[in-house]
């Protein structure tokens, strides 16, 4: 068990976003004994404009210093960075240049000491050994260099592959990544994402009532909760609520500004129901008849471990998902699809098996193949590659 140590995560997501794995690793490590200061993600002047109704005191909040949201975890907002810097390295190295006295002056006024750092960005290459942290953290859950916006591609990599050779411990969350970074990393392990099991089962419960923003709309219900990011394919979308105007498309989560969804805007049968708090999430899929994970098929879907999927199966509802490779695990539970021909028949299928009745048998498979994918395992897997890995270092 890794405990009693200060621990710095530095995110790619504010503490109020939707929970991933960072949000759980930073209850989980605060809960063991440790101290957690979890630093929100680096936003640049030009996404703070682009969002300043919702982003207005981030300018200053900073000031303020780190937050308290639990025992022994604290939450630190940075202030707004240069745009550019994973365009330009030079960018990026000042943008380092500046956070690291405002982080470390945050650390202080909290008392940590002797750091661990835990890292999610490439970005972050330029801030290590800036803490005077004992041991690094690299987790990569994505293929940062397959992500849009003001990115580009082979400084994102050069960066990384910095990141990859100065960190201690290396941990991906898809073979893909693995394979990616196994070249490069002097230990690397393989842990994919999980699911809060026993919160989204409740949306398999005869209890559970849907809400009336579900409840009152047409049947049959098609549903998506999560990130509505421009990796859902809104042409896939577009195309079956076309095909079946009598059919309710829902999407339950915040929509971010790279979304496309002018695809599918001015369908009548397709509803943007916004961010809800996560503990009525399993009440909403309880009102969908089939959930949906319909990723854009590109490099970035083929190394991904989508948390969605696994909250899906969890919950034991029908699922039809593209046919991306972490989904093709579960052929045997769910629908693969790669056109939007074969997307809505598989959704017709489900509707129809639906209509017969969901086969208890089914709820039950879906819901004992992620047995494994709980995140206390994922995270006690975590834990004891690092703890490993730490006292291998201890020893050098």
């Amino acid at each position: 068990m890794i405990t009693g140590k200060d621990i710095l995560i530095l995110s790619t997501q504010d503490w109020d976003a939707l929970p991933t794995r960072k949000h759980h690793w930073a209850r989980k490590l605060s809960s063991r004994g440790n101290r957690v200061l979890y630093v929100e993600q680096q936003m640049h002047i030009l996404g703070w404009l682009a969002d300043i109704r919702s982003q207005y005191n981030r300018m200053w909040s900073w000031i303020y210093g780190p937050r308290i949201v639990s025992e022994r975890l604290w939450i630190f907002t940075l202030p707004i960075v240069l745009p550019f810097f994973q365009i330009f390295r030079f960018v990026n190295a000042l943008n380092n240049w500046l956070l690291a006295p405002i982080i470390l002056w945050a650390l202080r006024r909290i008392g940590f000491d002797s750091t661990i750092l835990w890292v999610y960005t490439p970005h972050a290459a330029g801030l290590i050994n800036r803490f005077g942290e004992s041991f690094v953290v690299y987790e990569c859950v994505d293929d940062f260099t397959a992500t849009r916006g003001l990115v580009r591609s082979a400084t994102v990599e050069a960066l990384e592959n910095d990141l990859l050779r100065m960190v201690d411990q290396v941990i991906v969350t898809h073979p893909g990544l693995q394979e990616a970074k196994s070249g490069i990393s002097r230990r690397l392990a393989l842990i994919p994402n999980g699911a809060d099991l026993r919160h989204f089962a409740l949306a398999g419960r005869k209890e559970t009532v849907p809400p009336k923003e579900v409840s009152e709309l047409p049947k049959p219900v098609v549903g998506f909760h999560g990130w509505i990011q421009y990796w859902i394919d809104f042409d896939l979308i577009a195309y079956a609520a076309q095909k079946h105007p009598d059919w309710s498309f829902v999407f339950v989560g915040p929509i971010e500004p790279l979304a496309r969804v002018d695809k599918v805007r001015n369908l009548s049968n397709v509803y943007f129901l916004g961010k809800i708090p996560y503990k009525n999430i399993p009440a909403f899929i309880a009102g969908f008849d089939v959930c949906i994970n319909p990723f854009v098929l590109d490099k970035l879907s083929d190394t991904v471990s989508p948390i969605k999927l696994y909250e899906y199966l969890a919950s034991g509802k029908p699922v039809v998902s593209v046919d991306m490779p972490a989904a093709r695990e579960f052929a045997d539970l769910i629908s693969l699809v790669r056109t939007p021909k074969e997307f809505v028949t598989a959704l017709e299928d489900q509707i129809v098996q639906n209509a017969n009745g969901i086969v208890e048998h089914d709820v039950v498979a879906r819901q004992r193949a992620m047995t494994d994918y709980s995140w206390d395992k994922r995270f006690q897997q975590v834990e004891d590659v690092v703890r490993d890995a730490m006292v291998s270092v201890d020893k050098t």
